[in-house]
């Protein structure tokens, strides 16, 4: 038998075996790889080829900055409508946060805009009007550290930005437009007050280099300030109703001997005094400690002078409040002293030995218009003009002496920067020292001749008297009242003030005198300066001193009442003089019709 049929059976068995067992290996290899395959390839990323991939450029600035600015909450309407202007108009050359044209703002734009500005230019057709940016041009930054150097104040920056911007359409902006423009690059410099709005009455006190301080709300301390007088008043005023005191307390002050132990009843009533006198020194009293307040921070140099008005209305706590109590006063103290003059002659109240007092009166009204008008041209801004050039040209109309009075009151031959510390010197020395002096002298006189006119004890219908403790306290019930009115016009009306001047030689054509002047403006309309400027004014003045000695005076019987028969034809020159000077000045208001 061969050797291959005899071989052994337990080797066929191994053979098939080991046949068996390299199949079930391949077999689980191949289920393996079958069934656990999408498995894998849900567990670990997949990573997709393309034939053709498309670079990614890297982000490298955050394109949020050339959206439309948002404002945070706080800030006034005219920085949100300058962010916008500046977004529209100013962003793409200063950058968004003021840093000028850097190479990294070019940067930010596309590669169009960016070849167009290393080209130089923006596009000759640029719509709507083409402009061209040098390439040697340098677009400077306006914020940050020594930025905005070539500008000292607000007012400058505005009115560079209103005459030269944007710089390929000068003049586009409106004034507006500039101020909001300007609001809103202080804001990015870090200089702009919190809540402040730009204006030509604030913008010379805001700096462009350091941030100023801005004072908190004066209106809580000033409204107290009236809740206290107001209380004051009402309890004076119940303290009168319940009984008029005769007795006097032992140890009177000081204010009580400023007046006589008693005088008649006939004298205190409001009806008749009108409580003119007593009035007239309060206002001064205020007008006294406010200009003193005033002259710690009022600069009387030409190119600081407005400035430090507004710094004082702006940035001095209380100062706002405390320049319109001093302005609103001074013209108070006018209408008053008027009215008192008024009250003097329709009661006849200059007869006999008064009349030097009146006299007195007479010249310290005429110190008033005087202090008035030098504390009008101490503004030193655009609205003193016809004061500074037309008013003060009248003196020069006067023969022989005019120009040595204008040089007196000027300083110069012409209106110049000298003018302001002439015009300083006359209200804060020479006129106040002499309403101090006329002012005690005529209070002295009322108190030596037997104060205010009243007939003979023997004629009087009313033979009561009143104590000086009375008396007082009438005046101070009438301080109170007054007090009261002129804080709150004082918080409502703001004292008007406008840019400083930036030149003495100007056009005065549309100029405007002072109020109390616009009589004598209208009166220039007419004809010749010296007759109608000078001699008019001067003969009016003339004419109210002189009453008192040329005309018929009341007799005692008729002291104490209103428009008594003696001195009929005096008021009646004195009612026509002042319908006359309304009447003037009412014409010089309204505006002339077309015809």
């Amino acid at each position: 038998m061969p050797a291959s049929i005899d071989q052994d059976p337990n080797s066929k068995r191994r053979a098939l075996f080991s046949r068996f067992l390299l199949a079930g290996i391949i077999g689980f290899i191949l289920l393996r790889t079958t069934l656990l395959a999408p498995l894998n390839a849900e567990a670990s990323p997949q990573i997709q080829s393309t034939s053709s991939p498309t670079p990614q450029p890297t982000p490298t600035f955050d394109v949020q900055r050339l959206e439309k600015p948002v404002i945070a909450p706080g800030n006034t309407e005219q920085l949100e409508k300058g962010s916008v202007i500046y977004w529209g108009v100013c962003m793409a050359c200063h950058g968004d946060v003021g840093q000028g044209l850097t190479d990294a703002w070019r940067d930010a734009f596309g590669p169009e805009d960016r070849n167009c500005w290393n080209k130089g230019c923006h596009g000759t057709d640029h719509p709507p009007q083409g402009f061209l940016i040098p390439k040697d041009m340098l677009i400077p930054a306006v914020a940050g550290p020594g930025r905005l150097t070539r500008f000292r104040h607000a007012q400058e920056l505005h009115d560079f930005i209103f005459a030269n911007m944007p710089w390929w359409d000068p003049g586009q902006l409106s004034n507006e437009e500039a101020w909001q423009v300007t609001a809103y690059i202080l804001k990015l410099h870090n200089v702009m007050p919190v809540g402040l709005e730009l204006t030509e009455t604030n913008a010379s006190a805001i700096s462009t280099q350091y941030a100023v301080p801005q004072p908190g709300d004066d209106s809580p301390a000033v409204l107290a300030l009236t809740g206290i007088l107001a209380l004051a008043g009402v309890g004076l005023i119940a303290q009168n109703l319940r009984r008029h005191r005769t007795s006097a307390p032992q140890r009177p002050n000081f204010f009580h001997h400023l007046h006589p132990p008693t005088i008649p009843a006939l004298q205190a009533r409001l009806r008749y005094t009108l409580g003119a006198g007593g009035l007239a020194v309060f206002l001064c009293l205020i007008l006294l400690v406010t200009g003193i307040l005033e002259m710690f921070y009022y600069i009387p140099v030409p190119d600081q002078a407005a400035v430090s008005i507004e710094i004082i209305t702006t940035l001095i706590p209380f100062g706002a409040l405390t320049r319109n109590l001093h302005f609103w006063s001074a013209q108070a103290l006018l209408i008053v002293m008027t009215i008192h003059l008024l009250r003097v002659v329709l009661t006849g109240a200059y007869a006999r030995h008064r009349r030097l007092n009146y006299l007195i009166g007479l010249g310290m009204l005429v110190l008033i218009i005087l202090l008035d008008f030098t504390g009008y041209v101490l503004r030193w801004d655009e609205g003193i003009r016809w004061a500074l050039i037309v008013g003060t040209n009248l003196l020069k109309t006067i023969p022989w002496v005019g120009g040595s009075l204008y040089h007196l009151v000027i300083g110069g031959p012409e209106p110049a920067p000298s003018s302001l510390e002439r015009f300083y010197t006359w209200h804060i020395f020479v006129l106040t020292l002499g309403m101090i002096c006329l002012g005690a002298w005529h209070i002295f006189r009322v108190r030596r001749d037997g104060g205010i006119a009243a007939p003979p004890p023997d004629q009087r219908i009313d033979a009561t008297r009143i104590t000086r403790f009375e008396l007082v306290r009438r005046e101070v019930l009438i301080m109170v009242i007054a007090g009261v009115i002129l804080l709150m016009v004082s918080i409502i009306f703001p004292a008007p003030i406008e840019r400083p001047i930036t030149q003495t030689a100007f056009d005065v054509h549309n100029a405007r005198a002072p109020w109390f002047f616009l009589w004598v403006q209208q009166l220039l309309k007419i004809g010749d300066p010296f007759l109608w400027g000078v001699v008019a004014p001067a003969l009016l003045l003339l004419l109210l001193a002189i009453l008192p000695y040329i005309l018929s005076q009341p007799g005692d019987h008729e002291l104490g009442k209103w428009l008594p028969r003696g001195n009929r034809i005096a008021q009646i020159i004195v009612i026509v003089l002042t319908l006359s000077l309304i009447l003037l000045t009412i014409l010089f208001i309204l505006p002339r019709t077309q015809i």
